[in-house]
């Protein structure tokens, strides 16, 4: 049992892998939820070529209405709004009732508004909740995107995650790399992925960690991984279903760090019992940051419990 001066935060929906599946490929849609991930991504924008962009709709909204995700949360990435495709493939999948939408190459706050003004219609026409559809964010694969993040994250209510990504930004900068020899992020990649950490916690949003592509290296997946989670990115993308077992092992506390975080409130809790809202704790001076960090480690920790991984 957890104590302290207020309760802990209810547990958040986990979103520690955000799984990526063709839109138009009906095995590996059906394979998708066997994965284990928190997300399913239902990918309509770059795994699907163009002569098949109609198609994938309907496969898309098919697989919402009859497969069995297991609990993960049914996402769909659309294409870019200057596609022209944008608002179709909304209304086609609406009717399979995914639980959000993930927008990319967002430029500005007045895209997010754009769609979720569109959504608002679609709830009403379907008859679901008006807000009840989530938007996924990725604004860092445009230069807009980046220079105008802080205005993009607060755009919407709806919005519950950002993600970073290197890729797209890559090739509208003309840059040769997007890593280093090193596989470190040279300063441009590392503002865009800071950016999108600061805009997303500030906005109470998730942010989350871009997919990592050499899919058959476990150690430098895990690697990447850990740093992310330790910068304050609570998930991660996933390419391939090999990938998300790692991914969802690393953005958990681990027992000790919850024993830990426990054993702090703890202490918190006799300290404000005395009156004390600041006190010494193994030997260190320890406040309020400190103690909402423990409470959302139990509240992470609790999280995944209740989902059973």
């Amino acid at each position: 049992m957890v104590t302290g001066e207020s309760s802990t935060p209810a547990a958040p929906r986990l979103r520690r892998s955000l799984l990526w599946v063709p839109g138009d490929d009906e095995r590996k849609l059906a394979k998708g939820p066997t994965a284990g991930a928190d997300s399913l991504v239902l990918d309509l924008e770059d795994a699907v070529v163009p002569a098949h962009k109609v198609k994938a709709r309907e496969i898309v909204r098919d697989s919402l209405l009859h497969l069995d995700f297991r609990g993960a949360e049914k996402l769909v990435r659309i294409n870019p709004l200057e596609t022209g495709l944008a608002l179709d493939d909304l209304t086609v999948t609406m009717a399979g009732g995914p639980d959000g939408y993930m927008i990319p190459k967002v430029r500005s706050e007045d895209d997010v508004r754009f769609l979720d003004r569109a959504l608002s219609n679609l709830e009403a026409i379907s008859g679901r909740p008006q807000g009840s559809v989530r938007l996924i964010l990725l604004a860092t694969e445009t230069p807009e995107g980046v220079l105008n993040i802080r205005r993009i994250a607060q755009a919407s209510l709806r919005s519950a995650g950002m993600m970073w990504a290197s890729e797209d930004l890559s090739s509208a900068l003309g840059s040769r790399r997007s890593r280093r020899a090193d596989g470190s992020l040279p300063d441009v990649f590392a503002f865009a992925r800071s950016a999108c950490l600061l805009a997303a916690a500030a906005a109470g949003m998730d942010p989350l960690d871009m997919p990592y592509f050499e899919f058959h290296d476990d150690a430098g997946l895990e690697r990447e991984a850990l740093e992310a989670a330790e910068l304050g990115f609570t998930g991660k993308g996933a390419i391939h279903p090999a990938q998300v077992a790692i991914i969802n092992r690393v953005f958990i506390p681990s027992e000790e760090e919850v024993a830990e975080a426990n054993a702090l409130l703890a202490a918190a809790t006799e300290a404000f019992a005395r009156g004390q809202a600041a006190f010494v704790y193994k030997g260190a001076m320890v406040d309020a940051p400190h103690i909402n960090r423990a409470r959302k480690i139990v509240a992470r920790a609790n999280a995944a419990r209740e989902s059973g991984t």
